[in-house]
């Protein structure tokens, strides 16, 4: 082979071999080209993916704010309510101040009003009272004469019955009892109202005007009825109550007057019967075992039948 065939063959083989790496190298772009498209719509799709997600991200971000929003508007909203609530509240506690205030100022007045007129009352008790007192102390001077009198008169008569009963001895038996049937007739009448004024009344007006009183009454823990001081004035007592009616409507009740004392409990208690005559609140409490009433005159036979009770007498 001469060394033209043998070129001519080295340039065939070269040919051959670039053909074939054209090919290989076509192959290969083909190849890469196709793998950059690969990867090229597998990027596109992660962008668009990425991009959805980014999209629903936003939108849901968006709903986030678009809610927070209006949570925030309904918050204002509903602070600016209770603001203006508040603000109407405060005017009405403003208004109701303003009429306790003046509630109360015209409650002062009419407490102002009522003391004042309860000072009067009270100077012209006092006044009534001083009166009383000059009147009470003339009776006294009457009756401590009228007494003088009536023991001499009383002596006198035991003088001349002891002198009767000295000069009688012979008739002793017969006297003894004539004088005891007088005795019976002259005592029988001992508890009469005249003769229990005669007996007591004295002494009963002395230890009026010294005593003082000081009465609480409860019922079911609520007080009911509370006064304390001087017994009211006797013109008052005798005047609402006269004290020869009161005794006898006693008596005829069984009431029985042994002593003093007894005279006295039973007219003192015509202070407290006084001084409930205008406390009907009392008359409906129960009080004393007295069965509620809204009538006086009930109130005040129950009041007077209790008093010839011993265990239901209330304390005057």
């Amino acid at each position: 082979m001469n060394i033209f065939e043998h070129a001519d063959e080295l340039i065939n083989i070269i040919h051959n071999q670039l053909g074939e790496y054209e090919r290989t190298l076509d192959e290969s772009v083909e190849r890469i080209h196709n793998e950059s498209e690969e990867r090229t719509r597998a990027a596109e799709e992660q962008i668009e993916s990425i991009e959805n997600k980014i999209e629903q991200e936003t939108e849901s971000a968006e709903e986030q704010i678009r809610k927070l929003h209006e949570g925030l508007e309904e918050y204002h909203r509903k602070v600016e309510d209770q603001i203006q609530k508040i603000q109407d509240e405060s005017e009405e506690y403003e208004r109701n101040i303003e009429e306790q205030v003046e509630r109360i100022n015209e409650q002062l007045e009419r407490t102002r009003e009522t003391a004042e007129e309860q000072v009067e009352r009270i100077r012209e008790q006092i006044e009534r009272m001083s009166d009383s007192a000059e009147e009470q102390i003339d009776r006294m001077r009457d009756q401590v004469d009228e007494y003088r009198d009536k023991s001499e008169e009383w002596v006198e008569g035991i003088r001349e019955r002891m002198d009767e009963v000295r000069n009688g001895l012979e008739n002793h038996s017969e006297n003894i009892h004539v004088k005891s049937e007088t005795w019976v007739e002259t005592n029988s009448d001992s508890n009469s109202v005249q003769s229990l004024i005669d007996r007591y009344d004295s002494v009963y007006n002395e230890r009026h005007a010294a005593i003082t009183i000081n009465n609480t009454y409860v019922l079911n823990g609520v007080e009911i009825l509370k006064y304390s001081g001087k017994l009211l004035p006797l013109s008052d007592l005798d005047e609402r109550f006269p004290r020869s009616e009161w005794l006898q409507t006693l008596l005829n009740k069984g009431v029985s007057i042994e002593n003093i004392d007894d005279y006295c409990r039973y007219l003192n208690a015509r202070d407290m019967l006084l001084r409930i005559h205008n406390k009907p609140d009392v008359w409906t409490s129960g009080l004393f075992d007295i069965p509620a009433t809204e009538s006086w005159e009930t109130y005040q036979e129950a009041y007077i039948n209790n008093l010839a009770n011993p265990e239901k007498a209330p304390n005057a």
